[in-house]
């Protein structure tokens, strides 16, 4: 994964809100596959510039515990 992360051009966000935002930050990118995404999500992330199942065009977590860690990982602040 390091490797993909550093091939290109990377933008690292925090999204943060009171209430669901890994549920409703997932359904804005969309199915991982962007095939599959532009079939059932056209208008999602994924679908409009995924390349591939690698190169989807956007991470985003999948539980909220693992969004704390992986933003501590990129910035020094502890989120919680």
């Amino acid at each position: 994964m390091r490797e993909h992360l550093i091939s290109g051009p990377s933008v690292i966000l925090v999204i943060e809100k009171d209430d669901n935002v890994v549920d409703e930050f997932r359904q804005l990118c969309g199915p991982h596959d962007p095939e599959i995404a532009k079939y059932l999500r056209p208008n999602t992330i994924r679908a409009k510039y995924g390349i591939d199942r690698v190169q989807n065009a956007v991470h985003c977590t999948d539980l909220p515990e693992d969004g704390f860690f992986e933003c501590s990982y990129f910035w020094s602040k502890s989120y919680k």
